[in-house]
């Protein structure tokens, strides 16, 4: 009965482990306790039962590994804690709430905590240039009469900023922000933002570029109508907007009172603009005259219906003796790389390289050199021509389906450069930091170039042109292959 019951501890200790990632948040010593606890009742048991020698040694290196696997886990687990695969059931404050700086300091030290456990730059420690930003940061902040949500937000923002990983920030989820009410009148009129609270609009995104976090200045985005965003980068009521259409320019001042909540922002778009007919985030359109499939992907979902999509467009494809394949990651913010194996699977390659990585558990780094054996369809098998759409917004796991096909020599790209680095960071965990509720993010994984020979550090197009000009590019190609 004894031995059940230091059985059960040790069960309960693993079973530990997946409760933290799934359902509920606790401290790293907590399963180190109870694997002390279980190991000092295993001594117990040898003292009042006197087992065999042979039990003896068996017990202990049984309990001995389960001991040290459950110490050690919360350690190197870079989900341990993170909301990744759990829902957030916490406090989320607005971007105007007041906290002391106690609050403040908590919260920064939270994520300063989870940067030295989890990002692989760190794996030895927070570089100098990141400590002192820290530091100063802090230093700010103790400085200030009162402390904001946004004030907290903007100093963490300017630390991560020294990172320069994408993957790597803070993001606005205020429950009550607001958005400017005249803005989907303005637009639907041809209206857009040329100066902002006296700055031109240029200028205005130059200023936020301390506070955000990129790896090229293209993927800088800013909503200029929502007042949460105004409040970050540290402007107050009245905000002076000046609207161009190109001929006529509006100068117009708003207060706090000019903007309204999101569900009352929409109805007002939708009486501008009649709201889009939802798409599928993945679909595909086939033009014999052209011989031409174009699968459009706006997000990198892994799931069914992108399996059933891509294969029933490769069997209509086969039916159909299409010779040409375009795949428009165009403004696809990314999601999970798989989708780009997926489709390797159509083509006629029994080996390719999929993206290098270091993937950091703790004090350790796991290395993959990317080697991949093609699962393939080969009764779908498409020898044609493949091209890859991709513009400034194609980021993270688009710019690894568009890199995946260039650097194995696949196809060829038209249009922009990637929006992030082929050697950056990805592979997130997701937190909240504990006071403020602010969620962020935080990358696991160092990405490497596949091509190794080729020293540019985005996805270059083999083809060069604006996001809007793809298509045109695109029948200039085919039309000059044939």
């Amino acid at each position: 009965m004894s031995l059940l019951l230091l059985c059960f501890a040790a069960v309960l200790t693993f079973v530990l482990i997946p409760i933290n990632l799934c359902y509920v948040n606790f401290p790293e010593w907590v399963t180190a306790l109870l694997s002390v606890a279980f190991c000092v009742g295993l001594m117990a048991y040898f003292l009042f039962f006197r087992p065999k020698l042979v039990t003896k040694i068996a017990l202990s290196v049984i309990f001995g590994i389960a001991a040290v696997i459950c110490s050690l886990s919360p350690y190197l687990i870079p989900y341990w804690n993170s909301y990744t695969f759990k829902d957030y059931n916490g406090t989320i404050l607005d971007y105007d709430e007041v906290i002391s700086y106690k609050a403040a300091k908590e919260d920064f030290d939270s994520l300063k905590c989870y940067l030295k456990r989890t990002h692989p730059m760190f794996i030895d420690g927070l570089t100098q240039e990141v400590e002192n930003a820290y530091i100063l940061s802090l230093e700010r902040l103790k400085n200030l009469g009162e402390i904001t949500v946004n004030d907290l937000r903007r100093e963490i923002q300017t630390v991560l900023h020294h990172v320069g990983d994408a993957h790597t920030t803070t993001y606005n989820s205020y429950p009550s922000d607001t958005y400017l009410k005249a803005y989907p009148q303005k637009s639907s009129e041809g209206y857009e933002i040329t100066k902002l609270c006296g700055k031109t609009v240029k200028q205005f995104f130059e200023d936020a570029k301390p506070y955000y976090c990129y790896e090229t200045e293209d993927w800088i985005s800013i909503d200029l109508a929502s007042l949460a965003t105004l409040d970050f980068l540290g402007y107050s009521e009245p905000f002076t907007y000046e609207w161009s259409d190109g001929e006529r320019v509006i100068q117009e001042t708003y207060t706090a009172d000019n903007f309204v909540d999101w569900e009352a922002f929409v109805e007002i778009s939708n009486g501008y603009n009649a709201p889009d007919e939802p798409k599928d985030f993945v679909y595909y359109d086939i033009d014999e005259q052209k011989s031409l499939a174009i699968l459009t992907l706006t997000q990198c979902n892994y799931n069914q219906a992108y399996i059933d999509c891509v294969k029933a467009m490769f069997a209509e494809i086969k039916r159909k003796n299409i010779k040409n394949v375009v795949v428009d990651l165009r403004g696809n913010g990314g999601g999970s790389s798989m989708v780009g194996n997926e489709f390797i699977k159509y083509l006629p390659v029994d080996c390719y390289f999929d993206g290098p990585y270091d993937w950091r558990w703790g004090f350790l780094s796991i290395h993959r050199n990317g080697k991949t054996t093609n699962s393939r369809y080969e009764n779908l098998t498409f020898e044609g021509q493949v091209y890859i759409l991709t513009d400034s917004g194609s980021f993270s796991s688009a710019k690894d389906f568009a890199m995946l096909i260039q650097d194995n020599h696949l196809g060829k790209i038209i249009g922009e450069p990637s929006a992030n680095s082929v050697n950056g960071y990805g592979e997130v965990v997701y937190f909240y930091l504990p006071n403020t509720g602010l969620f962020a993010q935080v990358s696991t994984k160092k990405w490497y170039r596949i091509d190794e020979t080729n020293m540019d550090n985005y996805v270059m197009p083999d083809y060069p042109c604006k996001s809007e000009d793809c298509l045109g590019k695109l029948y200039e190609i085919m039309d000059a292959h044939e």
